[in-house]
């Protein structure tokens, strides 16, 4: 039992480390203790253009949750998803209503996400 003590120290510490994560209320990580926006987002990545531009969408969402939207339209373009595919995920917003979003909100997601996130999935942009 004390042999597995330092090693398990070691991996909590390693994990604590990489989430970057401290608890808020009740546990809950500090970032989705609130929903504010972050004073240092660059106002040209995705988080900071859809914060300016769709004020709908980044309304009540964390940073963390915004830049979600983006990595899930990159994981399905690198993946070869077809368009459709990708725009009725991105509807969803990482939520569980498939309809969260309008179709053409979903589509410029996508291609802020393109210009700003995964720019090597700029080919595919004219799909959206």
């Amino acid at each position: 039992m004390l042999r597995r003590l330092p090693a398990t120290a070691a991996v909590m510490t390693v994990l604590a480390l990489t989430t970057g994560c401290t608890p808020g209320p009740k546990g809950a990580p500090a970032e989705a203790a609130t929903a504010s926006p972050s004073a240092s987002v660059d106002p040209d990545s995705f988080v900071g253009v859809v914060r300016a531009q769709l004020p709908e969408i980044a309304a009540g969402r964390t940073d963390r949750q915004i830049q979600d939207i983006a990595a899930t339209a990159c994981t399905g373009l690198a993946a070869g998803r077809p368009g459709d595919e990708i725009v009725d995920t991105t509807r969803a917003l990482g939520t569980t209503d498939a309809d969260a979003t309008d179709h053409a909100t979903a589509r410029e997601l996508i291609k802020l996400a393109i210009d700003r996130t995964c720019l090597p999935q700029a080919p595919r942009v004219d799909e959206f």
